[in-house]
Order: C-alpha cells, then sequence, then structure tokens
C-alpha cells in the first residue's frame, strides 16, 4: 500500500515523516485482502505499507524511496504469480507525475508481461493512460463518503486470482469524459452519483465484462490526467468493453449539470448566521475550502473570524494547524491568558490569520485514528475566546470522527455548533450530526473549481470549459 492524495495548490509537500511505514507482517494486519488470500493458499510476500493525509506535492526523494523499496522487495522474489497494490490514483510527485504510473511501470519491467497486477483505487483517482496499459484489474470505491475501502480491496483480490487461476492476462479499456468535479459534489447515497454505480454495477453483469470502474477523479490537482474516467474490462472480446466504457462515460457526461452537495450549503457568513440560530445540536459546519482530507493544509482561521464577527457561542473550531502557538503554550499553564495569532502560516497565500486573547484551556495529544490515517499527531492545545473552543493541532489531522475530537480534552455534548475541516462529512460524524452546512470558504480546495487557475488540464474541460459538445 502507498497511499496519499494530492492537493498541488496546497504548498505544504508531502515528505517522508508525513507517511506512517509498516514493513513485514505488519503490512498484512493493515489490509483487507489478507484472510482472502491466505484462504485461497497463496504464498503472500509483504512489501510495503505507506499512508499519508492528503497534502502537496510527493517531494521526489521520498517517493522514490518508498517505491524502490517495493520494487526491490519483488526483484528478490525467484517468482511472482501476481501482484496486488492498493494506491489511491491521485497521488503526485515533483518532477514525476502520477506515482501509480510510474510505481507499476516499474513493477512491470521487473515481473514482466505474464504477470497479472491489481490495483485496489480511490474513487477520487486520477488515472493515467500508462497506468491503465499497464495493469490487468483496477477497482474503486464505489461510495462517497468512503465506508467500502476493506470491499474494494476484497474484490481486486478476487479478480486478481481469477488471473491467477484461469492464466487471464486482461486489459482494461478506460474513457475519459471531459470533467472535473469536486469530490463534495458526487455523492453515492443520491442521484446522479447513485445512479451511475447502480449503472456501474449492471455493467459488471453483462454477458462477457469481466470487472467495471469508474472514477470521478481528484479535482484539485493540475495536471493532464485529472478529471472522471469509466474504465470496462472485458473477458475476451475488447468491443463488448469499449461499447460498455462508451456507455457509462456518455452518462455521466449526461448527468454532468446534475452534481450538487448533498449536504446544505451556504456563503461562510450565511453558514454561521444560520448555525447561530438554528435550533439542532449538534450542527456541524465543515470548511470546505480548508478541507485536510482533500489536502488542503488545514491552517486557515478564515471561518474562525467570522464566527467571532457574529458572535458566536457554545462553539468547538476543530481545529486549526499551528505548530508555533502549540510550542508556545507549551511554556503555559493550564488556565493561563494569552494574546496570539492563530492561523495562516502553512498557506500565506491562501490562508488566513486571526488575533485573539484565549484561555488555555486544555493539552493533550490528539489520537488521529481512522478509516485512513492512523497514529499520534503530536500535541495539541483547546484555546477558548468569546465563547469559541478552539483545538490548535502541532500537525495537520482529518477530524472525521467524534473520537478524535474528544481525544483533545473537549466533550461534544458542550457544544452546540462543531467545525470541521471537511467536505462532505465523514460517516462517523454524520451519525451524530443532526444538520449539516458546508461553508463555501475559500483556499486550496475551494469548492468553485472554476475560479482555480488550471495552467495543465486538457482542454475544453467542465466546468472550466461549457461551450462544447462531447461524443464518448
Amino acid at each position: 500500500m502507498l497511499h496519499t492524495e494530492t492537493n498541488t495548490f496546497s504548498p505544504v509537500k508531502t515528505r517522508k515523516e508525513d507517511f506512517e511505514v509498516l514493513r513485514g507482517e505488519d503490512v498484512l494486519d493493515r489490509i483487507a485482502v489478507t484472510p482472502l488470500f491466505r484462504e485461497a493458499g497463496a504464498d503472500i510476500v509483504p512489501t510495503l505499507y505507506a499512508n499519508a493525509l492528503p497534502s502537496g506535492l510527493v517531494e521526489k526523494e521520498t517517493f522514490l524511496e518508498l517505491r524502490n523499496e517495493i520494487t526491490s522487495s519483488i526483484s528478490h522474489e525467484k517468482r511472482v504469480d501476481a501482484v496486488w497494490l492498493y494506491l489511491h490514483g491521485a497521488m503526485e510527485v515533483e518532477d514525476i507525475g502520477s506515482a501509480e504510473a510510474d510505481l507499476v511501470s516499474e513493477i512491470r519491467k521487473i515481473v514482466g508481461d505474464r504477470v497479472p497486477i491489481a490495483l485496489a483505487l480511490d474513487l477520487h483517482a486520477n488515472l493515467t493512460d500508462a497506468l491503465v496499459k499497464q495493469v490487468n484489474v483496477i477497482s474503486g470505491y464505489r461510495t462517497a463518503p468512503h465506508v467500502d475501502q476493506a470491499e474494494t480491496q476484497i474484490r481486486a483480490g478476487k479478480l486478481l486470482l481469477r488471473c491467477v487461476s484461469e492464466k487471464l492476462l486482461p486489459q482494461p479499456i478506460m474513457v475519459r469524459p471531459p470533467l472535473i468535479s469536486p469530490g463534495d459534489k458526487v455523492t453515492t447515497t443520491v442521484d446522479p452519483g447513485r445512479l451511475l454505480i447502480r449503472e456501474l454495477k449492471a455493467t459488471e453483469t453483462r454477458e462477457g465484462i469481466f470487472w467495471a470502474s469508474l472514477f470521478v477523479g481528484a479535482a484539485w490537482v493540475d495536471a493532464p490526467n485529472v478529471g472522471a474516467s469509466v474504465v470496462v474490462c472485458a473477458e475476451t472480446d475488447p468491443r463488448i468493453a469499449l461499447q460498455e466504457a462508451r456507455r457509462l462515460a456518455g452518462l455521466f457526461w449526461k448527468v454532468r449539470e446534475q452534481f450538487r452537495f448533498e449536504e446544505e450549503y451556504a456563503e461562510p457568513e450565511q453558514a454561521v448566521e444560520t448555525a447561530i440560530a438554528a435550533r439542532e445540536k449538534p450542527l456541524f459546519i465543515t470548511d470546505s475550502g480548508d478541507n485536510t482530507t482533500a489536502g488542503a493544509p488545514g491552517d486557515s482561521a478564515y471561518l474562525l473570524k467570522v464566527l467571532l464577527a457574529k458572535d458566536a457561542k457554545e462553539t468547538l473550531v476543530a481545529g486549526i494547524t499551528d505548530p508555533e502557538v502549540v510550542a508556545f503554550c507549551e511554556k503555559l499553564r493550564v488556565g493561563d491568558e494569552i494574546d496570539v495569532r492563530l492561523g495562516g502560516k502553512l498557506d500565506r497565500e491562501r490562508s488566513e490569520s486571526v488575533q485573539i486573547h484565549a484561555k488555555l484551556k486544555a493539552r493533550s495529544r490528539i489520537n488521529a485514528s481512522g478509516p485512513l490515517w492512523y497514529g499520534d499527531a503530536g500535541p495539541a492545545v483547546v484555546l477558548s475566546t468569546e465563547g469559541i473552543d478552539i483545538i490548535v493541532t502541532e500537525r495537520r489531522i482529518a477530524v472525521v470522527s467524534p473520537e478524535i475530537m474528544e481525544s483533545s480534552g473537549v466533550k461534544l455534548a458542550d457544544y452546540k455548533i462543531l467545525v470541521v475541516k471537511l467536505g462532505m462529512l465523514w460517516d462517523a460524524l454524520r451519525k451524530v450530526s443532526k444538520r449539516t452546512i458546508l461553508a463555501l470558504t475559500p483556499g486550496a480546495s475551494c469548492e468553485a473549481i472554476e475560479k482555480i487557475r488550471f495552467q495543465n488540464v486538457r482542454r475544453p474541460i467542465h466546468p472550466l470549459d461549457r461551450d462544447f459538445d462531447w461524443e464518448p
């Protein structure tokens, strides 16, 4: 597993220390497909598990070190019958581009053309032609918010086992509708996202089809391969795969104007005013422009400034990344008061800071365990100012569960308004939220992608361009 999602508009590079790295049997404990392979009687050779919170471009040296550890593990084997990989699909590397395409290319050089390679990928993968041409199985998530990570890994594993047992080397076919969409607008719990997944599953039931996947793409990547794609693989006849890929891509294009936020959404000021007046508790506001799960820095105090200006109370901001403030608070005792400028230190172009007078309410080490990102997120403090509590972290984190919030020393029951740096709410938060408002804040993960200065994407592409027709 080599897994992270890149946001090329964030200046915060993804470095080696950002990855949780495991080796040996620890790798097998972390991936869902291990029991399947063991039951099949396979000899499993673990290579590497490396997983990082989405951020900016991956440093070239870091990627090459991780890539080479995987490839050297494979090259040491006298015989390899198949290769299974769990990647993201939108990992971009300095001076290289697609990490996935580069990694698979190196693996293919080692194992040759007669060994099947299977990929499990995120729904927000940005596929390249080079990647698709060199693999035999591609299994993508079919849920957003993502709840089928394990199912996706197992599906890729089952298909790979079939390739081995039946000596198959299927060749997938990709069709790419010229479409970029922020993932928060393409949820699979409502149409048209739900319709696309339903049709994708219908494709797999058709005679002669081996497997099918579709991808929304990661929107905040300025690269030629950014955007939606449909990949279909036939058992024998590629014409059947092409026909189905064209059908699904045409449907994707047809419903492009119907994609919408599932949650209630508003400009930041209106979102805060609505939250203050609402009766629901707890009510979540998502700071979508500084969404750490979309690779944004997580250091903007823009929404905090709005909350303070609107005199919000009983509010928790979870959280803001500011290592300087956390370090300064190490010298203080709980209960001490401070004057500090908070935020805006990682992304000085897009993030904002705010001057506050606050009381140090708590200090902790946040447990950031979750469905994709694990481990100690480092020291954190809770600052309290004017009826608002703020979790301030040393390291960037993704607050995707109530447990992560409460590990900072707060209790969710104490707050009416909870602010998180997400787009759509993740499943664990949806279960406790009585109402959610997506705030259309500025930042590296700005939802209005037509306002972003893309330079490297293929054109024309919707919604950057609108006055053009397309046929698959």
